[in-house]
């Protein structure tokens, strides 16, 4: 009998220490620590795939893939979650003005698109646009299906400029992602 009660005694002590599987709208501010914000009912596979939009004069091009137990830091706790990754090429006359496609982000998350904050039962998904040379251009990008190949885009750049202090004059802070709303892309 004793052997049972150790036993017993070991599935409760891992049993609370179990991670919280959570649905991706979940905030995460009064999440515990470790929760894992999986998409079950895999909004997010929707918006996976190439798609093309045009914007004044330009083509871009986006290439959405789904990642899978990402670890992320928010609150000043550690949490998994799904989340979608784009990486983008911008184009002007068959001319590469900035792209992101052959870009490692192991070491450098500049230029990164990604989340999975989701609403509207899947319709919608907000990512976060880590922005260019210092951060110029960070801000939030909005996704909203509107059939099962197109869906509108939205970038909502929270800093446009930069400060001479911190930032050297040379490099480029030129924001080549469409700042704007309601623009279409089409599933490739």
């Amino acid at each position: 009998m004793r052997n049972g009660w150790i036993i017993f005694g070991f599935l409760v002590v891992f049993s609370c220490k179990a991670q919280q599987v959570l649905p991706l709208n979940t905030s995460g501010y009064s999440s515990p620590t470790n929760s894992y914000f999986k998409d079950s009912d895999n909004e997010l596979d929707y918006y996976t795939g190439t798609w093309t939009g045009h914007f004044q004069d330009k083509t871009i091009i986006l290439q959405i893939s789904k990642q899978i137990k990402i670890p992320i830091e928010r609150f000043r706790k550690s949490f998994y979650r799904d989340q979608i990754f784009v990486k983008y090429e911008i184009k002007k006359n068959n001319v590469i003005l900035e792209s992101t496609i052959n870009h490692d982000f192991s070491n450098d998350l500049k230029l990164s698109i990604d989340g999975s904050k989701t609403q509207d039962n899947g319709d919608k998904v907000t990512l976060v646009f880590a922005g260019g040379n210092c951060s110029v251009g960070i801000g939030t990008i909005v996704l909203k299906k509107i059939n099962p190949t197109q869906f509108s885009w939205g970038y909502y750049p929270g800093t446009t400029t930069r400060n001479d202090k911190d930032c050297p004059p040379t490099q480029d802070y030129t924001i080549y992602l469409p700042e704007t709303e309601n623009l279409i892309f089409t599933k490739q």
